[in-house]
């Protein structure tokens, strides 16, 4: 190959690399942009106690992990909790056929935020129906991610993975 040949090459791979720089530094950008707009979301919803969090993998206190379908989720809306969560586990005085477990609607009570660090925020929170006092506690990373444990008194504690779902969810 000549001089020439060899300096053109060299000229259009440094402008190749260039290119290729600025477009990852973009979309470094685009990515912090997107995570700080979810960040604000999360603790929008869980100061405004407006939020739902979409389950996709339960866990019993005895068994294995499962995957769930679909649709299984927590709401809370100020003061209400609408709990719509399976629920595997022994339970020890609840009406027969099993009963509502975690399908309610019900008010909450002694609703608390902890920011356990800056990226993880703790929601605790007691439930009381016809059939049952629980404890709920849930925790949210700043990316949306979730988990829920559930303490019943006449029932085994069960815990939850998923993440929050927004009305408007950023790109």
């Amino acid at each position: 190959m000549t001089l020439k040949k060899t300096i053109i090459s060299l000229l259009i791979i440094i402008v190749l690399a260039g290119v290729m720089t600025s477009c990852s530094t973009g979309d470094k950008v685009a990515r912090a942009e997107r995570q700080a707009a979810i960040a604000r979301q999360v603790s929008d919803a869980i100061m405004n106690r407006d939020f739902t969090v979409s389950v996709r993998w339960m866990k019993p206190l005895y068994g294995q992990p499962k995957q769930v379908s679909y649709g299984y989720e927590l709401t809370v809306q100020d003061t209400t909790v609408i709990s719509y969560l399976p629920y595997i586990g022994e339970a020890y005085n609840v009406p027969y056929g099993g009963g509502k477990a975690l399908n309610f609607t019900g008010e909450t009570h002694d609703y608390t935020v902890q920011q356990v660090s800056h990226d993880l925020a703790r929601i605790i929170f007691t439930v009381t129906n016809d059939e049952d006092t629980y404890l709920y506690q849930v925790e949210v990373f700043s990316t949306g991610k979730a988990t829920i444990d559930v303490y019943a008194r006449q029932r085994n504690a069960i815990s939850f993975e998923g993440e929050m779902v927004f009305k408007n969810q950023p790109n």
